[in-house]
């Protein structure tokens, strides 16, 4: 027995070992609180060729949402896989948390536009940038022109110090 056998099968996305994935068609929703991922064939995903699709937690009151994930993502080419993470005595806020480090960590095909308050903080973050730019920019001007009024006047020429000889004038 290998040491892997011993971790138990399954797929991981982060530090969560997700059950492995299983059709859709053929899966039976467990009798507690979970997050799903919805799967997809990917050959460029390793080490298990899988692409998730979408996260979403299941349980409280929220067991129609798988179907309606599923018939939303019926478009796309290829069968639907589906895997599990049980989490029988979480808060819906728990779910919801872990659902969305998943979310921010992946970036899933069907849920790109699902954390709006992440691309809002990511606008409002680089507008500061920009002011900060451009603040910056002006300050260094007023800067440069505070030092030009400052700069010490170029002293006249001076004398030679020592002695001179004098130069015979012709009559």
């Amino acid at each position: 027995m290998s040491s892997f056998d011993a971790v138990g099968s399954g797929i991981r996305f982060n530090d969560c070992l997700f059950t492995e994935p299983v059709p859709l068609i053929n899966w039976t929703p467990p009798q507690c609180a979970c997050l799903f991922v919805l799967l997809a064939r990917d050959g460029n995903w390793a080490p298990k060729l899988f692409q998730p699709l979408r996260f979403g937690e299941f349980g409280n009151n929220l067991r129609g949402s798988l179907a309606d994930d599923a018939a939303r993502l019926a478009t796309h080419a290829g069968p639907l896989f589906v895997a599990v993470l049980p989490m029988p005595f979480s808060s819906s806020a728990q779910r919801c948390e872990l659902r969305d480090q998943l979310v921010w960590a992946y970036n899933p095909l069907y849920q790109r536009s699902a954390a709006p308050a992440q691309y809002d903080l990511v606008q409002k973050l680089d507008e500061l940038e920009k002011k900060h730019d451009e603040q910056t920019t002006q300050f260094r001007l007023l800067l440069a022109s505070i030092n030009r009024l400052f700069e010490p006047l170029p002293e006249p020429p001076r004398r030679p110090i020592g002695f001179l000889p004098q130069i015979a004038k012709s009559s």
